[in-house]
């Protein structure tokens, strides 16, 4: 309970300071049959890390995405900081990080990277173990127009858990550059996701009606926590 309140409050402590939230996601392929030595193997290396005081990682499976969507775990890490980001990703170097390679590698079918950062988080307090992901192609041009409509929506909608909007800086698949991320409770909540009340559908349907020009939507997954790490 002490680590769970103390990553509510660092996230919670973002949102008072309008910082920025910067994460890097490696997202990654494995076979069935090789899960569960893969997740041990994962789980034991990030335990020992010695992680900066304010960066957190979330490591986590994909179990429901659509058609052609090959991954099936996810690392997320996630900093007020860019540079305490970076100098983690630097310091994943050396004997101890190759044997860990060595170790993994052949689970691994597939690994890709990206990363960003979020200035518009709500319900910081709600962070849930599960997420799900939304990805837009937004022109640079139109990305303020999204953003204030989806802070419009905000405004009306009660998301019942964490919810954010970030943009993708590195790593852009096939032009998604905006992603909205929203966590459950549990399953029942992600399954009833949507508008609750007519002031919330209309919400909707303004945020539809304002972005459909500007925006395409690419995409929805879902990840299901295993563990998360540095959370003091």
């Amino acid at each position: 309970m002490k680590k769970y309140i103390y990553f509510l409050s660092f996230l919670f402590s973002i949102s008072l300071t309008s910082q920025e939230l910067y994460w890097y996601d490696v997202i990654l392929e494995v076979e069935g049959e090789d899960v569960v030595e893969f997740e041990k193997t994962v789980d034991k290396f990030y335990s020992s890390v010695d992680f900066p005081d304010d960066v957190n990682m979330t490591f986590s499976r994909i179990p429901l995405k659509g058609m052609g969507y090959e991954e099936t775990h996810i690392l997320s890490f996630v900093s007020p900081s860019a540079e305490s980001l970076a100098s983690l990703r630097e310091s994943l170097s050396g004997r101890k990080w190759e044997n860990y390679l060595e170790v993994v590698r052949p689970f691994i079918d597939g690994v890709r990277a990206s990363a960003g950062n979020a200035s518009m988080i709500y319900n910081p307090e709600l962070f849930y173990g599960i997420g799900q992901v939304w990805g837009f192609k937004v022109k640079s041009k139109d990305i303020p127009a999204f953003s204030q409509a989806f802070s419009t929506l905000m405004k009306t909608f009660n998301f019942d858990g964490f919810v954010g909007l970030a943009q993708v800086t590195h790593g852009i698949s096939n032009g998604e550059n905006i992603l909205i991320y929203g966590t459950y409770e549990n399953l029942n909540s992600a399954f009833t996701f949507g508008p609750k009340n007519d002031n919330e559908l209309k919400a909707f349907s303004e945020f539809f009606d304002v972005t459909s020009d500007i925006a395409e939507f690419t995409q929805s997954w879902t990840r299901v926590k295993i563990n998360d790490y540095n959370v003091q």
